[in-house]
C-alpha cells in the first residue's frame, strides 16, 4: 500500500511539472507538504514502537497534567481576552491539543468504563476553545464510546444504520453554527455574488470548476487551496477571477490553505476518488479487526478517521504537524491491530 500510494504521488509530481502548474520549487514543496501525512502513518507503522506498563502510565499522567494546564488556560480566556492565544496562538489549536492528549490517555490505558469517561472529560476540555468542530468530535466520540461495547455487532443492520444517522445528525446540530456561516452566510445563501463569496465558500465553489476543467487529474500541485499555492502565487486564481477576494490575493494569500476538500481540485476526480479510497479502506480494516476482538484500536481508528473527515472541512489539519501526530497515532493502532491478528493465527505464530 505504502508503494502504491507513493507511486501515485510521484505520478502526480511528474504530471504537475508536465504541466506547469507552478514554479518547480513550491511544485516540490506542495509534494513534500501532502505527502508528508502519509509518510508519517506508514513510517510509524511500519517501526511500530512498543512501550511498557511503566511508560504507558507516564504517558497517561502526562496526558492528564497537560489537561490540566489547557483547563486552566480555558478558565482564564474566560476572563482575560486573548488569553487562550497568548499561550496558543489560535483557538484551533487549543482544540486540537484537548484532541491529542485525550486521544493519547485512551490509547495508552486499559481502556476500561473508568477510561472511556476520562477520555470523554479530558476530550471536554477543548469545549473553551468555542469551536464547532470540536464540539461535533465531542458528540460524535461519546456516542461512540456510550453506544460501542463488549455487546456491539460491527455489522450492517437497522440498528446500527439508525445510530449512524442519529450521530451524524447530533454531530451537524451541535455545529450548525459554523456549517451556517462557511456554507450559508458566507455562500450564495446570504445573497452574495460569486466576487463576494466567504474565501472558504468560495475555495469549495471555485474547485468544482477546477475539477470540471482539468478532468481527470486535477490542475496539479501547488495550483490550488494549498500553502504552497499561496506562497508561490498559482495563476488559477487569477485565471478564476479569485485573485481579489479577501485572504485570496497575491499579497495577502492568508486564507488560501484554511480547508482542504477543495485542494483535492489539484488531483481531479482521479485523486479524490483514491482520497476517499485510502479512508475507506482504513475503516473497512478497523471494521474487519473489531469483529476479530481488536475493539479499542477499532474504535480509535474510526475515530481518527472521523476526526479528518471532520477537521477537512474547515481546515487543513491533515497536511499541518497536528495530523501529522494523529497520523502517526493512527499508525500505532493499525500496527497493534496487525501484532493481535497475527498472534491470534496459530499458522502465523508457528
Amino acid at each position: 500500500m505504502f508503494l502504491l500510494i507513493l507511486g501515485i504521488f510521484l505520478f502526480y509530481l511528474v504530471y504537475s511539472l508536465y504541466i506547469g502548474s507552478n514554479s518547480p520549487r513550491a511544485i516540490l514543496m506542495d509534494f513534500v507538504i501532502q505527502i508528508k501525512p502519509y509518510l508519517a502513518f506508514f513510517c510509524v507503522y511500519s517501526m511500530r514502537p512498543v512501550l511498557n506498563a511503566n511508560q504507558k502510565k507516564i504517558i497517561r499522567q502526562l496526558a492528564l497534567l497537560f489537561s490540566l494546564y489547557l483547563l486552566l488556560i480555558g478558565i482564564g480566556d474566560l476572563f482575560i481576552k486573548d488569553f487562550m492565544r497568548l499561550f496558543l496562538s489560535h483557538e484551533s489549536r487549543y482544540a486540537t491539543a484537548a484532541s491529542v492528549l485525550s486521544l493519547c490517555y485512551v490509547y495508552f490505558s486499559n481502556y476500561t468504563s473508568r477510561d472511556k469517561l476520562i477520555f470523554i472529560l479530558l476530550l471536554s476540555v477543548g469545549l473553551f476553545s468555542g469551536r464547532s468542530k470540536l464540539f461535533g468530535f465531542l458528540a460524535l466520540c461519546t456516542l461512540m464510546m456510550l453506544y460501542i461495547n463488549k455487546s456491539f455487532e460491527m455489522k450492517f443492520n437497522a440498528k446500527n444504520t439508525i445510530f449512524l444517522l442519529f450521530a451524524i445528525v447530533a454531530t451537524a446540530i451541535v455545529a450548525k453554527d459554523k456549517i451556517e456561516l462557511y456554507f450559508i452566510t458566507g455562500g450564495f445563501g446570504g445573497g452574495r455574488g460569486v466576487e463576494d463569496l466567504y474565501a472558504r465558500m468560495a475555495l469549495y465553489y471555485f474547485s468544482l470548476r477546477i475539477f470540471r476543467d482539468y478532468i481527470p487529474f486535477g490542475s496539479g500541485f501547488a495550483s490550488y487551496g494549498t500553502y504552497a499555492s499561496g506562497e508561490y502565487y498559482s495563476p488559477i486564481y487569477t485565471k478564476y477571477n479569485m485573485e481579489r477576494m479577501h485572504g485570496l490575493t497575491e499579497a495577502s494569500p492568508s486564507f488560501i490553505a484554511d480547508t482542504y476538500y477543495p485542494a483535492l481540485a489539484q488531483f481531479g476526480i482521479v485523486g479524490l476518488f483514491l482520497f476517499f479510497l485510502f479512508w475507506y479502506y482504513l475503516t473497512h480494516k478497523a471494521i474487519v479487526s473489531f469483529r476479530k476482538g481488536c475493539q479499542k484500536e477499532a474504535v480509535m481508528a474510526i475515530i481518527i478517521i472521523a476526526f479528518f473527515l471532520i477537521e477537512s472541512i474547515s481546515d487543513a489539519t491533515l497536511t499541518h504537524n497536528r495530523g501529522f501526530f494523529m497520523m502517526m497515532l493512527l499508525g500505532l493502532i493499525f500496527s497493534d491491530i496487525k501484532y493481535k491478528l497475527n498472534m491470534s493465527d496459530p499458522e502465523k505464530i508457528k
